[in-house]
This record gives C-alpha cells, sequence and structure tokens, in this order.
C-alpha cells in the first residue's frame, strides 16, 4: 500500500500561528528521526498577555513551563476547532510537536484520549515527571533539544510500522492534502469504509474526515503565509468550494476570518 503514495509527510510539521507572531523571541527547529520530523520551538510569553490562540494541525505538543521557580510540563493533544489556552505571562517555554504518524508508535501516549485535552505530563508518562525542572535549567533551544533526545531516546526512535492501515491513511491523506475521500482510502486498502473509520478514529481519536479538513486547512494556511496571495487563489488550489465555504472553514478553525488572519499578519504581531 505505501508505495502508492510516497512519504508524504515528511516535511509536515504543524503551524500554530499563535506561537510563532503573538509572543516574544520565537525559534524553532526541525529534526527528522528516521523518516518523522519532530518541531522543537522555543518562545517568551509576554507581560499583558492573555493566552494564545491556538489551531487544529493534528499533532501533540509536549510543553515546557521554563520558570525555574515553577517549572511544569503538559502533554496537548489536537484541538478541532480555534481556541485560545491560559498559559503563565512574562514566561519561557519549550515546545516539542510530535507528528500523528510518531505518536502512534509511542508506548503509553494514548493519542486518542487526547484529543482537545492539556494534560500534566506525569499523568501520561511518569517516568518524565522530572523532566521540566532539567529542561527549565538547561540554557537555550539547543540545550534543551539535547536533553529531551537523551530522555526521549525511546520515543524518537520508535519504529512506524510502515505497512499499517492507519498509517497508509495518513500518508494518503497527507500526499492529497487532505482532499482524499474515505471511499478511495476503502477502494486502495481493500477494506470497508465503515472498518477504516473505525480504526482511524481509535487511533487518532477523530474520523479521516475531519483529519482531512484539518490537513487541507493547514496546507491552506501554509499558503496564506506567502505575501501577495490572493483569498480566491488559496481557497480554489486547495479544494474548497467557493469563498464562503473557504471562510466558514477557516473561521471554524481559527475564530478568525481569513482577512483577519492576513491583516495580523501584516501587522507583524510579536515580531
Amino acid at each position: 500500500m505505501q508505495e502508492h503514495w510516497g512519504n508524504a509527510a515528511d516535511g509536515y510539521r504543524g503551524i500554530q500561528f499563535g506561537f510563532e507572531w503573538n509572543t516574544l523571541l520565537y525559534i524553532e527547529k526541525k529534526v527528522l528521526y528516521g523518516e518523522e520530523p519532530v518541531l522543537y520551538y522555543q518562545f517568551r510569553t509576554r507581560k499583558d498577555g492573555d493566552g494564545l490562540r491556538v489551531v487544529p494541525d493534528g499533532c501533540v505538543d509536549l510543553l515546557f513551563c521554563c520558570d525555574p521557580a515553577r517549572p511544569f510540563a503538559m502533554v496537548c493533544g489536537s484541538v478541532l476547532a480555534g481556541q485560545r489556552i491560559t498559559f503563565l505571562n512574562d514566561t519561557d517555554y519549550f515546545g516539542v510537536r510530535l507528528t500523528p504518524a510518531l505518536s502512534m508508535q509511542i508506548p503509553g501516549l494514548p493519542l486518542k484520549e487526547l484529543v482537545e485535552v492539556q494534560a500534566p505530563i506525569e499523568q501520561v508518562w511518569a517516568s518524565y515527571a522530572h523532566a521540566s525542572e532539567q529542561i527549565a535549567a538547561c540554557r537555550g533551544l539547543n540545550e534543551r533539544i539535547r536533553y529531551f533526545e537523551r530522555l526521549g531516546r525511546n520515543m524518537l526512535s520508535a519504529q512506524e510500522d510502515m505497512t499499517g492501515l492507519v498509517t497508509y491513511c495518513l500518508h494518503a491523506v497527507h500526499a492529497s492534502k487532505g482532499l482524499v475521500p474515505v471511499q478511495e482510502l476503502s477502494a486502495y486498502t481493500g477494506y470497508s469504509e465503515r472498518y477504516v473509520r473505525t480504526k482511524f478514529e481509535n487511533a487518532l481519536g477523530m474520523p479521516p474526515k475531519m483529519y482531512n479538513r484539518i490537513i487541507r486547512f493547514q496546507h491552506a494556511l501554509r499558503s496564506m503565509m506567502a505575501d501577495g496571495v490572493l483569498l480566491m487563489d488559496v481557497a480554489d488550489s486547495h479544494g474548497y468550494y467557493d469563498q464562503a465555504h473557504f471562510a466558514k472553514e477557516f473561521k471554524t478553525f481559527t475564530g478568525m476570518t481569513p482577512r483577519q488572519l492576513q491583516q495580523e499578519r501584516a501587522g507583524g504581531v510579536g515580531r
């Protein structure tokens, strides 16, 4: 099955523009482990912040508060609609973003149960209970990455099951940029549509249709980051019926209209 689609998820990292635009000193670094990328990032929240906007991306983020007086860490599953998440103000954070394909392979990570959940890391992995203290003590992004690589070597070396049904479906969704219908997944795999939906949802906590919507939205979001792009071109090139459909979907996933997001980006918020 895998040969049909190829590994189209290699470069996927999920865009969280609230972290990038509405914080201070945002920096990120993508590292490949085998064929799966992991995005490391860090930022400092503003003194007068009122939370940060997060959008659906299908990923799992490990967020470490690096305040040495009160370090803690959270495991954050993907949201299904745009919302604001509370952060401590005037505080450094370090993040690790895991793709769905990698997250599925990690022992003890209940991906299905993490959708729209932010849980203390010790509730998910007891062995990581004191990681936040060590990461808070590190100096800078690269030192924190090196520490996390030592701590999470088993997590980062998890081997992807390239023959698995859900893995195949994930790569198919990414290869199509969120436009592959479940009927096509059923036809290519030889399983019934109902079986494909059930296996996918049991693994990721959302049906293939929702994951398709999220990946299409993320690709459209990336296209909107280009200077001078026309919204009608974004809507058309990413398979939305029309601009009204695009605007409705976009507002569901961000809480903003496409025009509002372009204006926020043009204003250079957080830069």
